[in-house]
């Protein structure tokens, strides 16, 4: 009985491969979360305030923990792609 060593290591390195791509797939997720909310926050700071309602501090808290959902809202249907283009890129340039 042959044990083919080469099909042996490219089990245990297709392993840590997929653990490794699952990183870098949760790891784009969040960078793309990330860069929505500062586009959200950043185009809702170009909106002049009214003054019709002023909620102070506690208006700014809500805007910015609602631009965070909506933001984690968008990268989980990744309806922008930018952690589909990151996530290739990187793989790419981890394997050459």
């Amino acid at each position: 009985m042959k044990i083919n060593a080469t099909n042996q290591t490219s089990g245990i390195n297709s392993q840590f491969l997929n653990a490794d791509e699952k990183k870098l797939k949760k790891l784009t997720a969040d960078f793309e979360s990330v860069f929505l909310y500062y586009v959200l926050k950043t185009m809702r700071d170009t909106v002049p305030k009214s003054g019709f309602i002023d909620g102070k501090n506690g208006e700014d808290i809500y805007r910015s923990m609602m631009d965070q959902e909506i933001a984690k809202s968008m990268a989980d249907k990744r309806e922008s792609g930018i952690s589909g283009m990151l996530y290739k890129q990187l793989r790419i340039k981890n394997y050459e």
